[in-house]
C-alpha cells in the first residue's frame, strides 16, 4: 500500500503542479469539475437510498451546485444553484414516491451528498482566481498531504492512546499531534515560498487550523464509509482508493482558506 501511494505520488505531483500553477484556466476547471463528478458517482454508488433515480439525482444535484460556482463566485449564483438542486431533487423523489417516508430521507440523503460532494471541492474553482490563488491551492494541498503524511508516520511510531475509536479505531491522539506539527512545518514552508502573504506566526496559526480542519474531514469520510459499510469510496486512484477517499483531507482546508484569504485581504 505505502509502494503504491508512493508510485502514485511521483507520477501525480509533476502533473499536479502543472495543472496549478501554469494550466490555463478551462482545464484546470475541467478537472476540478471532473473530480467533482467522480467524488459525486462514488458517494451515489455507496448511499443506500431505495427510490428510483437516485444516483442521477445526487450527481445531477451536485452538478448543479458545482457549476454555479464555475459561472463565478457570488453568493447569488451560489444560492441559484443550491435552489436548483433542491428544486430537482424534491421533483425527482416526488416522482418516484411509494413510500413517503422513505422518499423523504431518501431526499435528505442525497442533498447531503449533493452538498458534500457539489460544494467543498469545488471551492477550488474561486480560490485559483482571488490574489496569489495558484500559490495559494499548491500551499493547501501541500499542508494536507503533510498532515496526512505526519499523522500516518507519527502513529506509526508512537501511537497508543485512541483518538475517536467509534469513527476511525486506527487514529491516535500522537498520530493527530503529528499530523499538525508536520502541516505547520511543510505548510509554513510552502507559504514562505509561493505566497508570502501571511506572517510567520500567522502563518504556524493557520497551517495549524488547516490540520485540524483536515483531519475532521478524514474523519468525516470516515463516518460516511462506516454509515455506507464502505471500505473505500472508490478504486480509481491506485493506493487511494476513490476521489473521496484522496481529497476528504483537503476539503474544507480548501474552503477555510478561501475565505480565511477573501476576508484577510479585502
Amino acid at each position: 500500500m505505502l509502494r503504491q501511494r508512493i508510485l502514485t505520488a511521483i507520477v501525480a505531483i509533476p502533473l499536479l503542479s502543472w495543472l496549478i500553477l501554469r494550466a490555463p484556466s478551462g482545464i484546470y476547471s475541467l478537472v476540478v469539475l471532473a473530480c467533482t463528478l467522480v467524488s459525486l458517482l462514488e458517494l451515489a454508488e455507496m448511499q443506500k437510498v431505495k427510490i428510483q433515480s437516485a444516483k442521477m439525482l445526487t450527481a445531477g444535484a451536485g452538478m448543479a451546485i458545482a457549476l454555479s460556482m464555475l459561472v463565478d463566485s457570488s453568493g447569488a449564483t451560489l444560492s441559484a444553484g443550491i435552489v436548483v438542486a433542491l428544486i430537482g431533487v424534491l421533483l425527482g423523489t416526488l416522482a418516484t414516491a411509494e413510500d413517503m417516508n422513505l422518499s423523504v430521507v431518501g431526499a435528505g440523503e442525497i442533498l447531503f451528498a449533493a452538498l458534500y460532494g457539489g460544494l467543498l471541492l469545488p471551492h477550488l474553482l474561486w480560490l485559483r482566481n482571488i490574489d496569489h490563488g495558484p500559490g495559494l491551492v499548491f500551499f493547501v494541498l501541500a499542508t494536507a498531504m503533510a498532515s496526512d503524511a505526519g499523522g500516518y508516520f507519527a502513529g506509526r511510531a508512537y501511537g497508543h492512546r485512541k483518538l475517536w475509536p467509534t469513527v476511525s479505531p486506527n487514529k491516535t491522539v500522537e498520530g493527530a499531534v503529528g499530523s499538525v506539527a508536520a502541516a505547520v512545518v511543510i505548510g509554513t514552508l510552502f507559504q514562505l515560498i509561493l505566497v508570502r502573504r501571511f506572517g510567520f506566526v500567522e502563518s504556524m496559526l493557520v497551517t495549524a487550523m488547516m490540520s485540524v480542519l483536515s483531519q475532521l474531514g478524514d474523519l468525516s469520510e470516515s463516518m460516511i464509509k462506516r454509515a455506507y459499510d464502505a471500505k473505500d469510496s472508490g478504486w480509481i486512484i491506485p493506493g487511494h482508493g476513490g476521489v473521496l477517499d484522496r481529497t476528504d483531507s483537503m476539503i474544507l482546508p480548501i474552503v477555510f482558506i478561501y475565505y480565511y484569504a477573501s476576508l484577510a485581504w479585502a
